[in-house]
């Protein structure tokens, strides 16, 4: 059974994109944590404090993630156990950017 080169791109590109996205939560999370000006910056919202900002440009970077690998990807898709390895050293490298005794040692 083969694949459609379309349904690679985009099924590639929306896993990159997503772990990319929570990478960008957990870069956030720890910058806002370290510095009270990005902290104050990050705080769209009062009431939740920075984590309103960081769930906001997370989730923003994700979907122009999203948009351009797809646009991208769509001539030229990646190889699939590329795309995989990439999503999941993302998304290891955001748990341990949101891991407490990582976010205290720095």
């Amino acid at each position: 059974m083969s694949q459609h080169p379309n349904s690679i791109a985009s099924a590639s590109a929306a896993l990159v994109a997503s772990s990319f996205g929570c990478f960008t939560f957990g870069l956030l999370y720890l910058l806002g944590d370290k510095s009270k000006a990005l902290n104050k910056l990050l705080s769209f919202y009062v009431p939740s404090g920075a984590l309103s900002g960081v769930l906001v440009l997370g989730t923003l970077v994700w979907l122009l993630s999203w948009a351009i690998l797809s646009r991208r990807w769509s001539t030229n898709p990646p190889a699939v156990g590329i795309a995989t390895s990439l999503a999941i050293l993302l998304l290891l490298a955001s748990l341990l950017l949101t891991f407490p005794p990582f976010v205290r040692l720095i």
